[in-house]
């Protein structure tokens, strides 16, 4: 087994997904561990009944992405860590890739490849992936983007597939485990930069996040009201970050009343899966602006 990196991949209902994930990756070469968020389908089992090579990290309850993740990279002792979703992909050559152009260069705290809502690749939308990929990156916040040997040093790489220098990372924290979901890719690529290193995608190597992701932990109505309560509640977190508190909370305050408009009007053309969405959204906003965390004070998820 390469002393070099361990591929932490966190599971949440993710039996129906995970199995094509795990038959990408060279056991033999690298250490993998599952973490499983107290998944209340067979992923656990799934897994040990398949995979028995993968260390397994049964959480007691779902804590979010990441913290979940981060269960598993305060215990990693390689000298790199690939955050991997359930419901992507990535091959053993692009990982070396990757690995290749971290070890080169001691300024990189975390590098991405290209990452294609497809699998296997295609020529011309590898291509087009690039191409679109710089000139999203010109536009950024803050124009940040530089062209480093043919990659691309920029503000965001995205947390379906995400190599990390632990040397760097435990310096300056992993993810911020005040989130419990979206945002947190957002967050630690921007400490890396703050803390003077950097964020890099490497643009001869993929990644496949099976149909652009979400497919990771089911669609129930319970579920779309959690996510939305959180993706907003995050967004509005991560602003404040940016921007402070202030900013924030009136966006907080106009989001509630906006969602919740929309909430009605869907409840009155009878399109639930719209309401719950809508009404999910709107208890993140107001959550936020009356100052509640994601997490309450036993640890457990809001939403």
């Amino acid at each position: 087994m390469s002393a070099n990196l361990t591929i932490v991949v966190l599971a949440y209902n993710s039996a129906h997904i995970i199995g094509e994930c795990l038959n990408k990756l060279n056991f033999e070469k690298y250490k993998v561990v599952v973490v499983d968020n107290a998944s209340k389908d067979n992923a656990l089992e799934f897994v040990r009944k398949n995979f028995p090579q993968a260390e397994i990290i049964a959480l007691p309850k779902n804590i979010g992405y990441g913290n979940g993740n981060n269960a598993a990279l305060k215990l990693v002792a390689t000298d790199f860590a690939l955050v991997l979703n359930p419901d992507a992909m990535i091959l053993e050559k692009d990982i070396e890739t990757v690995l290749s152009v971290m070890r080169n260069d001691a300024s990189i705290a975390m590098t991405g490849p290209i990452i294609l809502d497809e699998y296997p690749a295609n020529k011309n939308e590898v291509e087009k992936k690039i191409s679109r990929s710089e000139s999203d990156l010109t536009k950024a916040e803050g124009n940040y983007y530089e062209k480093i040997d043919g990659n691309f040093a920029a503000r965001f790489l995205s947390g379906a597939a995400l190599f990390m220098k632990i040397s760097i990372m435990k310096k300056i924290g992993f993810f911020d485990e005040k989130i419990f979901l979206y945002y947190e890719d957002d967050e630690i690529c921007a400490r890396v930069r703050n803390n003077g290193y950097k964020n890099i995608i490497v643009t001869n190597a993929l990644a496949f996040h099976v149909s652009g992701g979400g497919k990771s932990s089911g669609s129930s109505l319970k579920v779309i009201y959690k996510k939305n309560w959180h993706l907003v509640w995050s967004k509005l977190y991560w602003k404040k970050l940016r921007k402070g508190i202030l900013g924030a909370k009136r966006s907080a305050f106009k989001l509630s009343i906006v969602y919740l408009i929309k909430a009605l009007f869907c409840a009155l053309t009878f399109n639930r899966e719209k309401l719950v969405l809508n009404l999910g959204s709107s208890a993140g906003a107001f959550s936020f602006f009356i100052g509640l965390e994601a997490f309450d004070k036993n640890g457990n998820s809001r939403g």
